[in-house]
């Protein structure tokens, strides 16, 4: 697979220097040529394939390799992900288990499988996107294997929208086949993803407020040039990569929002709200989320009060609870040391 940039649409580069550089020569981001597309066949096989092959499948498409299950299994680990079914037919898929506790090591070492090296260097932005459209994907051939989802039933995806890498990667999955419904995009005080798709205006000139989840504290979300471009076009990423530059508001037409926000959702979740949701998803659920899990949680429960929207849906987390042993033993009243211990035995 050939890429362009988001500022240069006219000139192909190697699937490895959007895996190995953030931008391009002038200053745009890396998205495929055109986009790929599953068939049905394709995407009815991964029900029969392991998460690692389903994972390697994703790289060897977007990266022009030839891995294997076995290749990704060993890169990293047989059960990278695990699957947490909550009340109202949401599941949770950790994507944390691995000696950090993080998603960041998983996408770090698939990085390196694929550039065979052993450096541990912070990966491309294009490779974060890669990797969560896998993870997406191994997810979903193990849910429909499990039987918890339906051959071809859509199901609803939430993802954080202070970095736009996470609905990127929903978006290039729903447009390659995965049966995805709505993405929800979840913001907290720093609603800048709201007055976009539900305004149609975008302020480039605030600073962002500070919260206790500093991933979504962006006054323009990272990686929004790419949703644009892939949505709207090279002109029109440019219209915003202009305004933004100079500090100005960024507005759409009417047509342009319409098509910007198809098949997509924006809540704001105030950090109050987060903290509760912490309590009662444990209260609920016998489950300890982490607060971007619980924001996420939130933001789901907000659009299915608006819309009225039952479908199955889709959280991925990322981050293991223990990195916010403070906030999260604040929010259920006991010790960090308590916390500590039934996350161990969870």
């Amino acid at each position: 697979m050939l890429y362009v940039t988001t500022r240069i649409g006219r000139d192909a580069f190697t699937a490895h220097r959007a895996l190995t550089e953030n931008r391009g020569p002038e200053g745009g981001l890396y998205l495929p040529m055109r986009m790929a597309e599953l068939t049905a066949e394709q995407i009815l096989e991964m029900e029969n394939k392991s998460f690692g092959q389903n994972v390697a499948d994703v790289m060897n498409l977007l990266f022009n390799t030839d891995l294997d299950g076995w290749a990704i299994e060993f890169a990293i680990g047989r059960y990278p992900v695990r699957m947490v079914r909550l009340s109202g037919k949401v599941t949770v898929a950790e994507s944390w288990h691995n000696p950090d506790w993080q998603f960041d090591r998983l996408v770090r070492n698939l990085a390196k499988t694929l550039l065979q090296s052993n450096d541990d260097e912070e990966p491309s932005s294009w490779m974060m996107i890669a990797a969560r459209i896998a993870v997406i994907c191994g997810v979903y051939g193990d849910l429909l294997h499990s039987g918890q989802m339906k051959r071809g039933v859509p199901f609803d995806i939430v993802v954080p929208g202070g970095d736009f890498s996470a609905p990127m990667a929903a978006y290039y999955a729903r447009q390659w086949g995965i049966p995805i419904g709505n993405i929800v995009i979840c913001c907290n005080e720093n609603n800048a993803p709201w007055g976009l798709l539900h305004q149609g205006e975008l302020r480039t000139d605030t600073v962002s407020i500070r919260t206790k989840l500093p991933k979504c504290d962006h006054a323009v979300p990272e990686n929004l040039e790419r949703f644009i471009y892939s949505v709207l076009g090279a002109a029109e990423a440019k219209h915003f990569c202009d305004a933004h530059r100079r500090g100005e508001p960024y507005y759409l037409q009417p047509a342009q929002l319409q098509r910007l926000r198809q098949g997509i959702h924006v809540s704001v979740i105030s950090q109050h709200r987060t903290e509760l949701m912490i309590s009662g998803i444990y209260k609920n659920n016998g489950y300890i989320p982490d607060p971007y899990t619980a924001f996420a949680y939130s933001g789901l429960m907000d659009y299915r009060s608006i819309t009225g929207e039952s479908r199955p849906a889709l959280i991925l987390a990322e981050e293991s609870p223990a990195f916010y042993l403070g906030m999260i033993s604040s929010c259920l009243g006991i010790s960090q040391r308590e916390l500590k211990e039934r996350i161990n035995r969870s």
